[in-house]
């Protein structure tokens, strides 16, 4: 009697039609201990084969997916090229929908926690306070060649390249100073957002794009619209950075509360004022100053007594 655990396949040879099946077509093979694989193709040492040498690289990656997604991958020290890597692991897309996330303040959306996480940068932050330190120092001289161009004075113009050094000296302050200001008074105050200081510096250094094309109008020598302009970036981008921290100071006192919120508006605000009176404030006098001509008088010196000979 056949074992039951023993499998057995019979091979059954095709004879053409009317010849009848010997007993030597009949061939039995036996395969106990082996495994049939589920698809039913190939022998199983062949299966047993594919998995042994197939199946090993794709658990690995199965593996380093799972400590990506687990947030489990090894943390590489600070003093590594790996580790500020990340920083810069941002692609244009990601950039450009920051860039416009923090012109445009959206009601019940918190840019921090729309835009920035999981993946807070520095490389966005960096070239927008570049590139607002260049349009503004360009277009600072450009307000004031417009404004001595038009006064109809034969004023001689130079460009004035130490307003590049007081812009980026100004621009890079504020983006790193104010959020680790912020960042310190968060971690003072046992704040549970648990914002950390690089999600607070990409907020601060993203909420100075919409001062890039507003500076470049800024150009405009009238008073009136360069006051406008400054409003509407404060308003809008100040908006911004009020409602994405307004989470982290609500459970507070609320004196404590309103006054922070006030004062990172404030504090905003003021960058943009300084600028335009700084960088792009019209000139009072555009003219030379005539000098007067010297006159020399000379006071009459004592007689001198005359003797006859």
């Amino acid at each position: 009697m056949a074992d039951p655990g023993r499998q057995t396949v019979v091979d059954v040879a095709s004879q053409e039609k009317g010849d009848q099946i010997s007993s030597d077509d009949l061939q039995f093979h036996d395969f106990s201990g082996a495994t049939l694989s589920d698809g039913g193709g190939g022998l199983p040492g062949d299966r047993t084969s594919r998995m042994s040498s197939d199946d090993e690289p794709l658990l690995d990656a199965d593996s380093d997916q799972a400590e990506l997604l687990g947030g489990q991958k090894k943390q590489s020290p600070f003093w590594t090229f790996e580790y500020y890597q990340d920083f810069f692991d941002v692609d244009t897309y990601q950039v450009l929908h920051r860039i416009l996330g923090s012109m445009l303040p959206r009601p019940g959306k918190n840019f921090l926690l729309t835009h920035v996480r999981p993946n807070p940068d520095i490389y966005g932050p960096f070239w927008v306070c570049l590139t607002l330190v260049f349009t503004t120092a360009i277009s600072g001289n450009l307000a004031n060649y417009f404004s001595v161009a038009s006064s109809g004075s034969e004023y001689h113009w130079v460009y004035d390249f130490h307003k590049v050094t007081l812009a980026a000296a100004a621009i890079f302050s504020y983006a790193w100073l104010v959020p680790t200001a912020l960042w310190g008074f968060l971690w003072w105050r046992n704040s549970q957002s648990h914002f950390t200081f690089l999600e607070i510096i990409c907020v601060y250094g993203y909420s100075l794009s919409i001062y890039v094309p507003i500076s470049v109008l800024w150009a405009i020598p009238v008073p009136a619209v360069q006051w406008a302009l400054g409003l509407v970036g404060m308003l809008l981008s100040g908006s911004v950075l009020v409602m994405t921290f307004w989470p982290a100071v609500r459970d507070d006192e609320r004196k404590v509360t309103y006054l922070t919120l006030v004062l990172i508006f404030i504090l905003h605000g003021l960058l943009a004022v300084g600028f335009m009176l700084y960088f792009f404030s019209v000139p009072l006098q555009v003219g030379p100053v005539t000098p007067q001509p010297h006159r020399t008088t000379i006071a009459p010196g004592p007689a001198v007594p005359t003797t006859k000979p």
